[in-house]
């Protein structure tokens, strides 16, 4: 991932430009990835304006529901080999790097139940575009100017959700 994902923004204008980042395929399919593994937030809250009937059971006006990102986000039946890194499940049908044994068949740009990084539909974060476009700069950046190396990738889970990684930035050349 990290190779297809500097040779990709290698070749993105200096300066930057929204429609560029945002049409980046391989950038933008190792965000959804990251966010899918590491999702900024592990859940939310949800109230019921009305009763509710769902799969047998009824909730009344009020109820306050509680919906878990991090579920959402490893459920095999939705993502397989969810515990890996795999950035493909995201990419366009016709690029190159798709691999179809993994395609999920979601969009992460819908922000539906299978993909609520951000939430959805009337409750979707404010910051969504300034978050992705920021996020979609900081790593073109990082990588035109710089060789990345990850060491340590271990994710751990006490005290918080996080990881446990170092790396090691050597400048390129060419800066």
């Amino acid at each position: 991932a990290m190779d297809a994902l500097a040779a990709e923004v290698s070749t993105l204008s200096d300066p930057l430009t929204a429609d560029e980042l945002r049409n980046a395929p391989v950038l933008n399919a190792c965000i959804h990835e990251s966010w899918r593994c590491d999702p900024p937030v592990a859940g939310s809250f949800r109230k019921a304006v009305k009763e509710l009937h769902h799969k047998g059971y009824s909730f009344d006006a009020g109820a306050q529901f509680n919906y878990s990102i991090l579920m959402a986000t490893t459920d095999e039946q939705l993502y397989k080999s969810h515990e890996k890194f795999e950035m493909r499940r995201f990419l366009p049908k016709e690029h190159a790097l798709y691999f179809s044994d993994i395609d999920s068949g979601i969009d992460p740009f819908q922000g539906r139940s299978s993909y609520p990084i951000f939430g959805g539909g009337t409750h979707v974060c404010l910051g969504k575009a300034f978050a992705q476009l920021e996020l979609r700069v900081l790593a073109t950046r990082l990588l035109k100017g710089y060789k990345v190396e990850v060491r340590n990738p271990e994710k751990v889970h006490f005290p918080v959700n996080g990881w446990n990684i170092e790396f090691k930035l050597t400048k390129r050349k060419s800066c």
